[in-house]
């Protein structure tokens, strides 16, 4: 991706065909999270980073026929191909101070702001207390730190208007994305589904919903 840095290389395949990846050295983002994860800074970088990351791909079409690993085909508002997991279990801290991006199983065609949703969700986060808490959050300002990452990426008006709604879109997607991937006999979301982790989306949905006019007025 010309001008971006901020991911892996692909070296191409080895002899049995699996893909071959630049190793990224670094502190995967652990739970629960070091302190230093849990700051302003960190997530304004991470919604820079995520800009950059869409930014360098414009003019690329993807070739006819490409097949994604995807919870479902390409939104109508297809702009570029998005990571749709950057969560701080899929960015490394580089000894640098940079962060980067691993983990593209799931990238897809799709919308800046679908992923963008994703990010702000698991970034901010928008999770209740408790769990905020429990993965190394203390208690965060989540509608000022919505806005730090709005922002930070530098959303537009228009996406601020909508970005509640899509931000809930992106959970209720996630939850039924995995339910239908379990479904289809994939492994990794099996054993997710088996392990309860949907209670906590779930749980989110209802913060969301209860926190909906606060949040939506601090992005404007």
């Amino acid at each position: 991706m010309r001008g971006f840095t901020g991911a892996p290389r692909a070296l191409g395949n080895d002899e049995h065909g699996r893909e071959v990846l630049s190793y990224l050295e670094g502190e995967c983002g652990e739970y629960p999270l070091a302190p230093h994860w849990t700051t302003d800074e960190a997530l304004q970088t991470v919604a820079t980073m995520l800009r950059m990351f869409h930014d360098a791909q414009y003019g690329f079409v993807p070739p006819p026929g490409a097949v994604w690993r995807s919870f479902g085909p390409p939104p109508p508002d297809t702009e570029v191909i998005c990571h749709h997991d950057a969560a701080p279990h899929n960015v490394i801290w580089r000894p640098d101070g940079t962060l980067a991006m691993i983990d593209f199983d799931l990238a897809s065609p799709g919308a800046r702001i679908y992923d963008v949703a994703y990010a702000a969700w698991t970034w901010v986060p928008l999770f209740t207390d408790r769990d905020s808490y429990t993965l190394g959050w203390k208690r965060p300002d989540r509608p000022r730190r919505l806005r730090l990452f709005a922002d930070a990426y530098g959303l537009s008006a228009r996406d601020r208007a909508r970005f509640i709604r899509v931000i809930r879109k992106r959970i209720v997607d996630h939850v039924e994305g995995i339910r239908r991937m379990a479904a289809a006999g994939d492994p990794a979301f099996i054993r997710i589904v088996h392990k309860g982790h949907l209670r906590r989306p779930v749980r989110d949905l209802r913060l969301l919903d209860q926190e909906r006019f606060i949040l939506d007025h601090a992005l404007r």
